[in-house]
């Protein structure tokens, strides 16, 4: 949260972040008489021919195998469940469906304010205890300009970025202000918005040759030039009044994620929390059918007064990052005795904001409200569901639905010839769909689909590309499992 991401950061620190594609579909389907069928919602059928097809069309690049083809058909039934759900015009829009939908955030938010009212109960600190931490030198914080010269920079570039930084230093030591020259000079872009400002830090949390500077100057002095790998730095120790506010919120930063912690250990004893026995070997099947657990009431964990059930578990790893699925699936018990122990205190933390009757406000779920139901506009808009061909009362409702299907069907055919880029459905919808709406992954069909796809690849391989790949679109995945777009995280800070 802030504190789901007490949540979040725990889980994610006991779990590597790795890709995974959740599995649909019970092993018993593998000797069933669907071979030739990968998934159906209601009339609407996915061929394994069609499947494999996509496969291979719209994953240029992509390993053939059954994860990936579940993956695929999995995406295939919540777009053609979208159709479906327009045509009957079942599309999930009231307030208390919304509310479904939009669960992740509800509970996040309703955490920071269960939070933040109990943070405000802790006190603040008083300046003299701020001033002892930054008189201690257990902690500095410093400021810097940067002139950037990589190491490999020529010889020319590093003497012109030197000459700049003499001439800043030169200008310091006249007395301009090294907070506005930080801003208009810097070339580190994260300390120069803030005026050159780095975040409080413990020693050795810098480069070698930053750091010893650093840390032997008093409050108020200003260094020479300081040569790094990223350049040439010019670097302050501010006067403890000019930074007590920073002092102060790193130091109850750090208290709160201590008490954060020992909050929800406490209320794992008061409630008397306890892992039940085969807890893990119930949740990694969970991960591996999870269309056939989503409703299972099966206890993994019980609490006074309630349990952690398999649908329960299912929902809160829906509404985490999307890697954690697969980790899960390969965790060892301890991990997942932790993982369901932790959820269980979570699931106590928002039972306590309930009873403290914490809700949002309305002016964030108006907000919630209106970016879901935007979504929706916009998916119906780029698959072409709203039209009146497909909304239309006046329409018998199973000719709509058939021309929602085509619908989706020419979506797909974008797809692979890379004429459209995958949206993903928006958080929850995928799950409130399947559970109002029937639907079929087979995963005999998928199996058949799979085979059919490698032959198709090594025919193909040696001809012209396809068109373009399936490239999911930015934000969370339709599926559960589908591995998030990397992040560009680098930056010239003088942190190691």
């Amino acid at each position: 949260m802030r504190r789901l991401a007490i949540l979040a950061g725990r889980l994610t620190s006991m779990l590597l972040m790795g890709a995974g594609l959740a599995g649909c579909g019970s092993f018993r389907d593998l000797f069933s008489a669907h071979a030739d069928v990968a998934a159906e919602v209601g009339a609407q059928r996915l061929s394994a021919q069609r499947l494999a097809e996509i496969m291979v069309g719209a994953g240029k690049g992509a390993r053939i195998s059954q994860d990936a083809g579940t993956f695929v058909a999995n995406v295939w039934v919540d777009y053609a469940l979208l159709g479906k759900a327009v045509a009957a015009g079942r599309l999930p829009t009231d307030s208390a469906s919304v509310a479904e939908a939009v669960w992740p955030e509800l509970s996040e938010l309703r955490g920071v304010h269960w939070h933040d009212s109990l943070a405000a109960r802790r006190g603040g600190l008083t300046d003299g205890q701020v001033d002892s931490v930054f008189q201690n030198g257990d902690v500095r914080v410093l400021q810097h300009i940067l002139f950037g010269a990589r190491q490999n920079a020529t010889p020319a570039a590093r003497a012109a970025a030197r000459q700049k930084a003499e001439a800043a230093l030169a200008k310091v030591r006249r007395g301009t202000s090294f907070s506005q020259l930080a801003a208009q000079l810097s070339d580190d872009p994260g300390s120069r918005a803030d005026s050159g400002y780095l975040p409080v830090s413990p020693r050795g949390r810098f480069v070698p040759a930053f750091d010893s500077v650093g840390w032997v100057l008093q409050p108020g002095q200003v260094s020479g030039l300081v040569e790094t790998p990223f350049g040439y730095h010019i670097i302050k120790r501010p006067a403890a009044g000019d930074v007590r506010d920073r002092v102060s919120d790193y130091l109850l930063e750090r208290a709160g994620v201590r008490l954060d912690s020992m909050y929800l250990d406490s209320l794992g004893i008061a409630n008397q929390v306890a892992v039940v026995s085969g807890a893990p070997a119930a949740m990694r099947a969970a991960i591996a059918d999870q269309d056939g657990s989503r409703k299972s009431t099966k206890a993994l964990v019980r609490f006074r007064g309630g349990a952690l059930t398999v649908q329960e578990y299912l929902r809160w790893v829906r509404a985490l990052p999307p890697q954690i699925t697969g980790q899960l699936r390969s965790a060892d018990d301890t991990v997942l005795a932790r993982f369901a122990h932790i959820l269980a205190q979570n699931v106590l933390l928002l039972r306590q904001a309930d009873s403290a009757k914490v809700s949002v406000t309305a002016e964030e779920w108006g907000e919630l409200s209106s970016r879901y139901l935007s979504q929706l506009d916009t998916l119906k808009a780029e698959i072409g569901l709203d039209g009146a061909d497909v909304s239309d009362s006046g329409i018998a409702e199973a000719e709509r639905e058939k021309v929602a299907g085509l619908k989706v069907e020419r979506y797909f055919d974008d797809l692979v010839n890379g004429k459209a880029r995958l949206r993903p459905l928006p958080s929850a919808l995928a799950t409130l769909l399947r559970d109002r709406l029937p639907y079929r992954v087979h995963a005999a069909g998928v199996t058949t689909a799979v085979e059919l796809a490698t032959d198709l690849k090594a025919k193909t391989d040696s001809t012209a590309p396809g068109k373009g790949p399936l490239t999911p679109a930015p934000g969370p995945a339709p599926v559960p499992g589908a591995a998030p777009a990397p992040v560009d995280t680098t930056g010239s800070s003088p942190r190691n």
